[in-house]
């Protein structure tokens, strides 16, 4: 996964993650439907990463962590959001960041562009091992 539970925490506040994961209306945060939406929303970035990387990327640069919670926080909405919501462009905006990555006209932070690099053979001309000596057949 590109974001912990803490993640969470540290982007919406305590309030607004309870209020998304508290099915039980017990007043905490429910650490394992939180778990479960960033799960979902790193296999959803995974799905566009995919074009280009292989996943799960290892290096995970704050930026895709961020955009996997707002994933994470759109998924656990559920059918609460409208166009103008926040919610919704927030995800938007991180679902077309991926899309700019998947297509390579942007790299993922950490990483230089794979198409350069993969699967390119490089050629040089080396320098001659062995030469007959000059006047003869010895």
């Amino acid at each position: 996964m590109y974001a912990t539970v803490q993640d969470l925490l540290d982007a919406f506040g305590q309030d607004e993650v309870i209020a998304l994961t508290d099915r039980a209306r017990i007043g905490e945060v429910d650490e394992a439907v939180a778990l479960e939406a960033l799960a979902r929303a790193s296999s959803e970035a995974d799905s566009y990463l995919a074009a280009r990387y292989r996943v799960p990327v290892l290096v995970v640069d704050r930026v895709l962590t961020d955009a996997v919670c707002q994933i994470a926080r759109y998924r656990l909405t559920g059918a609460e959001v409208n166009e103008t919501d926040p919610v919704q462009e927030r995800y938007d905006r991180a679902v077309s960041w991926l899309k700019l990555i998947a297509r390579g006209e942007i790299n993922l932070p950490g990483f230089q562009d794979p198409a350069a690099t993969a699967g390119d053979v490089l050629f040089s001309p080396g320098r001659r091992v062995w030469q007959r000596p000059a006047g003869g057949d010895e």
